[in-house]
């Protein structure tokens, strides 16, 4: 056996365990062949290639012959190996939805029973509902859906131009599920302690707890996409196009903060009530914020993916910092107010 063989029988073990789709990955990258280019050899589309590499649809018989063909391997040697276990959402975020709700539920009956006073039920069970069914409850079924059958088209960020590795797609999606999970939990927690508070410390206790959770909300599902790019994302192209895109996320989601803190802030020490005129004109300089902070948002994704096939890379240029100055100048305004 010559080294050349030996190597080919080292790399089939080190593939051994892998489904059809990965092994033909596998296969393709040692060859330094991109997709289409496999396609055009195999006479097929792009997203036939895509969609075995995915495991989404199979190769029929006469195919795997002219891949293995292709490689310079044996049918055997191609399909040699045991299917990797099917990655399943556990049932760990399952069961933090499950006391997320019974403490929604437990927080009701103290109010009808009398251990909390009703005023204080009712905002419990109301903040309760927003974080436990409109927030961890739909996540989780969009996540369980989505780590099921491998469809992410929902998920902020995917694009169906990149190529995906849908195995660690899902294991990003189930650690996100469990953070939500865990977040949610414990926050409820807490509310219900600050239920107990006495005077201003109560409003005030509830207010940094609601606040810390919209924050770690967002801060670790930006991190958690951002950390995964390398894992998730298969070209390089790829790669650099949603870490060229993430600066100017961070940016819209810190702006749409800053602008949600000014109203929060400025409601409090003026006792501006909801149907006044003070808030409808807070309202309308929202509205502006938003159009603003998301026309910025589009544009900068856009010159992204334009920079990177223009010179292969990114840098945020002028309309990024006017975009920033413009944002900057509507939160002064609202400030002023």
């Amino acid at each position: 056996m010559n080294q050349q063989q030996r190597n080919q029988n080292m790399e089939l073990q080190e593939m051994d365990g892998q489904s059809i789709g990965k092994r033909l990955k596998a296969f393709r990258e040692q060859e330094g062949m991109t997709q289409e280019m496999l396609a055009d050899k195999l006479l097929v589309t792009r997203q036939a290639v895509s969609n075995w590499e995915r495991d989404k649809t199979l190769p029929d018989v006469y195919m795997i012959q002219k891949m293995a063909g292709l490689f310079g391997v044996g049918v055997d040697g191609f399909l040699e190996g045991i299917k990797e276990a099917e990655i399943k959402m556990p049932k760990t975020p399952g069961y933090l939805l499950a006391a997320s709700g019974g403490t929604v539920f437990l927080y009701l009956a103290a109010g009808a029973a009398g251990f909390l006073p009703g005023k204080e039920a009712v905002g419990l069970v109301v903040v309760g509902v927003v974080l436990c069914v409109f927030i961890q409850l739909f996540l989780h079924l969009y996540f369980s859906s989505a780590v099921k059958t491998g469809e992410f088209s929902m998920l902020a960020g995917y694009s169906s131009q990149a190529e995906y590795r849908v195995d660690e797609v899902k294991k990003v999606l189930i650690q996100m599920d469990l953070h939500i999970g865990c977040l949610t939990f414990g926050s409820l927690l807490l509310l219900g302690a600050c239920a107990f508070l006495e005077g201003s410390g109560k409003q005030i206790a509830s207010t940094c707890v609601i606040t810390a959770y919209c924050v770690d909300l967002c801060v670790a599902l930006l991190l958690y996409n951002y950390r995964s790019i390398d894992k998730t994302l298969a070209r390089e192209q790829d790669r650099k196009a949603a870490k060229g895109g993430f600066l100017s996320v961070c940016c819209f989601v810190g702006w749409i903060f800053a602008a949600m803190g000014i109203v929060a802030v400025a409601f409090a020490a003026k006792h501006i009530q909801n149907n006044s005129m003070e808030a409808a004109g807070y309202l309308g300089w929202i509205f502006l914020f938003l159009i603003v902070s998301m026309a910025g948002l589009f544009y900068e994704q856009r010159r992204v993916k334009k920079e990177l096939e223009r010179i292969g890379g990114y840098r945020p240029g002028v309309v990024f910092w006017i975009w920033n100055a413009l944002l900057a100048a509507v939160a002064g305004i609202m400030i002023a107010l």
